[in-house]
């Protein structure tokens, strides 16, 4: 039944991403990027491996879909391995967590640090392999953190309803 539900999770996700998240933005500033969600929450329980293997999944197919020649797996494959490093910094516990990472399970500040600074680096690198120049610095920053703040928005409100 813990599969079932990963499974359409990932699926609903990755639809809700490609069909209606790619065509939103702001001004051509900000562009929620949801299906890091995917990512952020794998039980810490799970191999690195495991983690690792979604990353890249999961962004190979967001590129597949979106045309971006391997950006989003770049930032997707570095996001799942920095995941673990970060939670263990930021997260008081993590071995007692059993489950996904939300609010309830890490505590509010905890996620809301955590989600905010995966969301920046994962929003940075995909900017800065798109632009693939450090030439336009203020470019990449700006869209960073339009699109971060949009993403960690999303993000919040998914996990105030799963509530």
């Amino acid at each position: 039944m813990k599969w079932i539900k990963i499974i359409l999770t990932t699926i609903i996700v990755i639809l809700l991403q490609v069909t209606i998240f790619n065509r939103l933005q702001i001004n051509g500033w900000g562009y929620p990027m949801v299906y890091i969600l995917l990512l952020l929450n794998i039980p810490p329980q799970n191999p690195r491996w495991i983690e690792m293997l979604v990353g890249t999944l999961v962004g190979l197919i967001i590129d597949i879909c979106n045309n971006s020649l391997g950006v989003n797996m770049a930032a997707c494959v570095a996001l799942a391995y920095l995941r673990p490093i970060i939670l263990k910094k930021m997260v008081q516990d993590v071995e007692r967590i059993k489950g996904e990472i939300c609010s309830r399970s890490v505590g509010g500040i905890e996620y809301l640090k955590c989600i905010v600074l995966l969301t920046i680096l994962h929003h940075l690198m995909v900017f800065g392999l798109e632009a693939w120049s450090i030439q336009n610095w203020l470019l990449i920053v700006l869209q960073t953190l339009c699109s971060s703040y949009l993403t960690i928005l999303l993000l919040l409100g998914y996990d105030l309803i799963r509530r």
